[in-house]
């Protein structure tokens, strides 16, 4: 984050004196903890643009409610997501570390990230979404949709999507309400938020900031540097009710980080050392939308217009090290219909994608600028077949400027046994089009772009079952995966004398079991979740197994107040079992595949009820100290405790 010396003043000091009159909210867990799973039975964000409830979309999805989430205490989101079924986590150290997500196998850039409902991944870094710079403050609700999704979000959406819901990202009349809070822990750790929202006549008003600041961790296995991080979050919703028929929206956020990182020892080890790196980074989320419901009519139509930017510049040892920009544009238009009990959507998306590199011309010149445009037609479908069978139906069509069409699908059913328990099945095809940098190089010297390029494809078979009773919700779901035409970006181009990227021959397999459930009781709630994966790559040889993917996971969650009014109680344990990684020693040694020894982290957050409207919680991030590494090299986060304090009316 490049904040002059006087705004860097500024927000610690406002950080400070946050902390010093104990004006906080959030990291805590409610007091009257819900005795029933209605908070969760809402309507699903991401399966659809037709509105069904979790019960009845044909797919596995899990989610995480704003009671949840205070009550984890969690500092970034890394923290909420780890342990999630299907969710492998890459954690390169120390807060602010480039933090990568696989889903059910998939890769880093094969799951889209909806914030607010803004896709939010990085075009100029290939597409995928580093969840290092994504903090729990002001996040209300998370939801994880899993398998191929592109017929409803587009290119990307191979594993599936997450969508994170931030307080001024919440649809329809706010609720007035003041929230602050701020927070002093280890590694010289400072946090603060406040949260905002009113509603005056027919204009709702909601807003929220925040501000992280630590000095790490040493990430290295060797050295002492630790590795610092900051980071300034901000968001903006406005919603106008012009009539009845009529309604206007506007949204903004702004992320604004500084990371410190280390360097890899080429020479003599292979491994991370000390140095003196550093990124800073910009990022920009926006959103106009018209909303027109015609009175007495089953006719509604939504015209929305996005724009996402991210921009890092990187240096090493204070000289220029390059970086990128990538934009994303993106106009839809989607028309609603209902008829008896369906509902149709269709529309049309048109998406201009543009990307920067730049650095200095040293080896060869980094510098470009490309783009592409993607003109889409959309239709969905959703109803019953019968009294207990729900069927959902998406398809999508992609023109693009630079590779070849491409057409997603999905379809589902649902078949409701009795009131507690339903039977689903989904057969789904997503695609992926190449990166930029595969498409059109990075360096002309050392690695040129392919234009022969075609888009990744994925076909995705699911069968499971979900369970809801009184007190007890549980789902487990079985898929089968088959990824076609993966791009390799490391191929040598004999005719050249450089790299390239390619599509693999053959099909890379991913099988797998996903299951979680909830159990809530009147002395405590416990949550719980199991994932098998076997991950294969186009080829039957067992080095083809896919590399920082656990075959198996889970955690357990358990909240309690332990019958005391106004004392609550939060643990965690995310075990993450045996991964591999390659390791690449200095040459002329070959790279070698090594196995990543399995870990469980604990994390407990212990909040108390000071008054009606203040709070303050103690949470803990790897109790025990446990040593473990996500990446060959990159020693995980220590220890580290932090003490809010909190304030809401």
């Amino acid at each position: 984050m490049e904040l002059s010396l006087l705004q860097a003043a500024f927000t610690k000091t406002a950080t400070a004196a946050a902390i010093l009159t104990c004006i906080t909210s959030t990291s805590v867990f409610s007091q009257e903890r819900s005795k029933d799973t209605n908070d969760v039975e809402t309507l699903t964000v991401t399966g659809t643009r037709l509105p069904i409830t979790l019960t009845k979309l044909p797919g596995a999805v899990s989610v995480l409610t704003e009671s949840d989430i205070k009550a984890s205490g969690a500092l970034q989101l890394t923290e909420l997501i780890r342990g999630l079924p299907g969710v492998s986590l890459s954690q390169s150290g120390s807060p602010g570390g480039l933090t990568e997500v696989r889903v059910r196998g998939s890769e880093t850039n094969h799951l889209l990230v909806l914030i607010d409902g803004v896709i939010a991944n990085d075009i100029g870094q290939g597409s995928l979404i580093d969840l290092a710079h994504l903090t729990a403050a002001n996040v209300t609700r998370i939801e994880l949709l899993k398998g191929p999704q592109s017929a409803r979000w587009g290119s990307g959406a191979i594993g599936g999507v997450l969508s994170i819901t931030t307080k001024a990202g919440v649809q329809g009349d706010v609720t007035p309400q003041l929230s602050m809070s701020a927070g002093v822990g280890t590694q010289n750790t400072y946090r603060g938020s406040v949260n905002t929202s009113s509603q005056h006549d027919n204009l709702g008003v909601s807003a929220y900031a925040s501000y992280m600041q630590t000095d790490g961790d040493n990430i290295s296995r060797i050295g002492s540097e630790d590795d610092g991080y900051d980071n300034l979050t901000a968001g903006l919703n406005l919603r106008f009710n012009a009539n009845d028929e009529h309604t206007f929206s506007a949204y903004l956020r702004t992320v604004d980080y500084e990371n410190e990182y280390d360097a890899i020892d080429f020479a003599t080890t292979g491994l991370p050392t000390d140095a003196d790196n550093v990124t800073k980074g910009v990022q920009i989320s926006s959103k106009l939308k018209w909303d027109y419901q015609a009175n007495n009519s089953d006719y509604r139509s939504a015209l929305t217009a996005q724009y996402r930017k991210d921009e890092n510049d990187n240096t090493t040892s204070g000289a220029d090290a390059g970086g990128t920009t990538g934009e994303r544009i993106e106009l839809n238009w989607t028309n609603f219909y209902s008829v008896n009990d369906w509902q149709l959507a269709a529309g049309t998306e048109y998406l201009q994608r543009l990307f920067s590199q730049r650095g200095p011309v040293v080896f060869g010149d980094p510098n470009q600028d490309q783009r592409d445009d993607t003109y889409s037609v959309f239709a969905e479908a959703t109803g019953e077949v019968s009294d207990k069978v729900f069927t959902s139906l998406s398809a999508r069509f992609d023109n693009n400027s630079e590779f070849d069409n491409a057409s997603s699908y999905r379809a589902g059913l649902t078949w409701q046994l009795d009131r507690h328990i339903a039977l689903f099945t989904s057969y789904g095809k997503a695609v992926k089009t190449p990166t930029f940098t595969e498409r059109f190089g990075f360096i002309p010297a050392s690695f040129i772009g392919n234009p022969d390029l075609i888009p990744e494809k994925s076909e995705e078979v699911e069968v499971g079952v979900k369970g809801r009773w009184q007190t007890v919700t549980a789902q487990v779901s079985v898929y089968n995966t088959q990824l076609q035409d993966e791009i390799n970006g490391f191929v040598f181009d004999a005719q050249s004398g450089a790299f390239t990227a390619g599509n693999v021959d053959g099909e890379s397999q991913r099988d797998g079991v996903d299951a979680e459930f909830s159990w809530r009781g009147d002395f405590a709630d416990i949550t719980g979740s199991y994932s098998y994966l076997d991950a294969q790559q186009a080829s039957n040889a067992q080095s083809a197994i896919e590399l920082r993917r656990a075959r198996h996971q889970g955690a357990i969650t358990v909240t309690s107040d332990f019958g005391l009014e106004k004392f609550s109680f939060y643990t965690k344990l995310a075990y993450t079992g045996t991964r591999f990684d390659t390791f690449f020693p200095p040459f002329p040694a070959p790279s070698e595949t090594l196995a990543l020894s399995a870990y469980t982290l604990t994390s407990v957050n212990v909040s108390y009820q000071l008054s009606n409207q203040w709070q303050m919680s103690l949470k803990v991030n790897n109790l025990f100290d446990k040593e473990y590494e996500d990446i060959i090299g990159y020693v995980g986060q220590e220890r580290r405790a932090l003490l809010s304090v909190s304030y809401t009316r």
